[in-house]
């Protein structure tokens, strides 16, 4: 898809900031402070905690196949959102529906975008009435890192089939009383992406705040977005380490989130949507070796969806003198709790915890030229307990969870897992779970889909200048409905094999490469046949040449995907190629000058799991960010 630019002076500051932050001179005074390795997308190596078993554990002692990503990582992508971080990684597919923020649908080793879990402040923020989860409503401004769990984490999650997104937020700067930043960028078709952060500790207070305005008169025809966020955290210290916090994040977005180019019709989805998820928490060391934490979270989300035949101007589908369709409307609410100990032993981590949530939904579903309204109040709780034991180079985890859904019965999901320490360079991974994913809250007549996962692994640096991880997985899943079968009405079971290798050189005169291959074969135990699915990615692979010497850095990232449609979609596999450049032009103490550009889809290729969501062409943008 091709795209004409109207504005030859737009195109000429692009080409003043790539030249700046190629070419200009960097002024700095004092000493250089900035210690921070060489920034990678593949940090899963080093040895940082996680959260995998909902509590911090080292990387070392964690069985499941997890992906860190830093703050530094996010710096170099200069994100929009979540959506444009999680591009970026081996074992995960997006589907943009458009430009930044536009809605995207994530799949995690080519399971169905439904049942990936996103947590965000410890609040999931998938619609219940479709489970799907907006990963573009993410500001990255207020991302401090993302832990991601690829295969089945219902043991510690709950629904969370095809794996977990764990989003935590930045916290308040310590040691200084007011810190911040401005950000501002401008792109094609007036793509605006403005934010400010505010952040600082006085006395055992902190605070961090962020808002910002993310908009585009449209990449794609009619794919405008006019989106504001503002995002709110507060801290008190307590005694013995323990800690109170609040949360509070406001998101509202007047978006085309949909544009289908279908036979006679040109479909446009205007959605009016606006989002907010409030949550506190507190922290208390009871014992030199037991903790408890209580926190309590509010989620709650509005969408006006309409639709449009922009071609003709006639209604959705039916071309009928009557009024067009009417606006489907959905109002959710969750109000939840959760409390867990955490016992930390010498050789031993131990966690028991319960989850409670009450949902509330209220749908208009469209039926025709009519409505027809829905709603749904669910008490939803959980029990977990996980337990990690250190044995040597030999680390044993282990955990069991009974959820009650209301709607699909009680849920018993369980794992096991070992990590051994071969060599100081050298660690073997294997896990092994059950789990789960709930359907559509309107689905009232589909069972739960359950998963067997299990996977082994390496990851080793025993080759000099080299970083090496492999893991084959194998996932069994059943009651599956999706279509693809050509009868929506039939539970099947499916057996997806696959592998995932990534690989990391160590910076060589500040230059590093990295890349990350994914292979999946998906097919249905009852007669090996082949599975064609729009939810499928049988090969993907990403790619990452990175420059970083603290004062110009840069990053040229590849993203092939070959989806596994079927013939009719007409899917369309393809590379795309996004580089990012940066470049520090002031610096003194903690004040800085930064100036970026992004060009996006650079070779301006196709690559689109089904044709009636055609990709984004190529685009230019660019920045300045001032630090203080």
């Amino acid at each position: 898809m091709k795209f004409h630019y109207n504005s030859h002076n737009l195109r000429a500051i692009f080409l003043v900031l790539c030249m700046v932050a190629c070419l200009s001179p960097s002024v700095s005074w004092g000493e250089e402070v900035d210690n921070e390795d060489t920034v990678n997308l593949f940090t899963a190596w080093q040895e940082q905690d996680v959260t995998t078993s909902r509590v911090p554990k080292p990387l070392s002692q964690t069985a499941e196949n997890v992906t860190v990503i830093t703050a530094a990582d996010i710096r170099s992508l200069n994100a929009h959102t979540l959506a444009d971080i999680l591009d970026t990684i081996p074992g995960i597919q997006l589907q943009h529906n458009g430009g930044p923020g536009i809605a995207a649908f994530t799949f995690i080793q080519s399971t169905d975008f439904i049942h990936t879990q996103v947590i965000v402040d410890g609040v999931s923020i998938a619609a219940l009435s479709s489970n799907f989860t907006d990963v573009s409503s993410i500001p990255a401004q207020i991302i401090d890192r993302v832990e991601i769990i690829k295969g089945a984490a219902s043991s510690s999650w709950g629904s969370a089939l095809g794996g977990v997104i764990n989003v935590i937020t930045k916290s308040p700067e310590k040691g200084r009383a007011i810190s911040g930043s401005a950000t501002a960028s401008i792109g094609e078709r007036t793509t605006a992406d403005t934010s400010a952060q505010l952040s600082g500790t006085a006395g055992k207070i902190g605070y961090f705040l962020s808002g910002g305005y993310l908009g585009s008169d449209g990449l794609l025809p009619t794919m405008q977005i006019g989106s504001n966020h503002a995002y709110t955290k507060l801290t008190y210290d307590l005694p013995k380490q323990g800690l109170l916090w609040g949360t509070f994040s406001y998101i509202h977005g007047n978006m085309g989130d949909l544009y289908v180019p279908i036979h006679d019709y040109d479909l446009k989805e205007r959605n009016i949507k606006s989002q907010k998820l409030a949550s506190v928490g507190l922290r208390y060391h009871l014992t030199d070796s037991l903790e408890l934490e209580i926190t309590g979270r509010h989620y709650s989300r509005s969408d006006d969806v309409s639709y449009f035949n922009i071609s003709d101007g006639l209604p959705y589908l039916w071309q009928l003198p009557d009024p067009p369709l009417p606006t489907v409307s959905s109002r959710e609410q969750t109000y939840g709790s959760s409390v867990k100990l955490i016992w930390r032993g010498n050789d031993n981590l131990l966690v028991a915890g319960s989850d409670y949530n009450h949902h509330k939904t209220q749908v208009n579903t469209a039926d025709g030229w009519t409505l027809s309204p829905y709603t749904r109040s669910i008490d939803r709780w959980g029990l977990y307990l996980n337990d990690t034991l250190t044995l040597g180079p030999m680390s044993l985890s282990s955990s069991v969870r009974l959820d009650h859904t209301q709607t699909s019965g009680d849920q018993v999901s369980y794992s096991l897992g070992a990590t051994y320490q071969l060599t100081e360079s050298t660690l073997l991974r294997a896990y092994s779970g059950r789990g789960y994913g709930l359907p559509q809250l309107l689905a009232t007549d589909t069972p739960s889909v359950k998963i067997w996962t299990s996977q082994i692994g390496a990851e080793s640096s025993a080759i000099p200048y080299l970083w090496v991880k492999g893991t084959l997985f194998r996932n069994e899943t059943w009651n599956v409905v999706d279509g693809s079968n050509l009868d929506y009405t039939i539970p099947e079971r499916r057996v997806a094999l696959g592998t995932e290798l990534e690989v990391r050189t160590a910076p060589l005169f500040n230059t590093s490469l990295g890349a990350g291959y994914t292979f999946t074969e998906t097919t249905r135990t009852a007669d090996s046949s082949f599975v064609y699915s729009s939810n499928i990615a049988r090969h993907t692979l990403k790619m990452a040449l990175r420059y970083d010497d603290k004062t110009y850095r840069g990053v040229l990232i590849g993203q092939y995907l070959y989806w596994n449609s079927a013939p009719d979609d007409f899917s369309k596999p393809g590379l795309l190629w996004d580089l990012h450049l940066g470049a520090t032009l002031l610096k003194r103490e903690n004040s800085s000058l930064e100036l970026f550009f992004s060009g996006h889809n650079i070779l301006n290729s196709t690559q689109y799991n089904r044709d009636v969501f055609p990709n984004v062409g190529r685009w230019f943008e660019g920045g300045v960010r001032v630090n203080f």
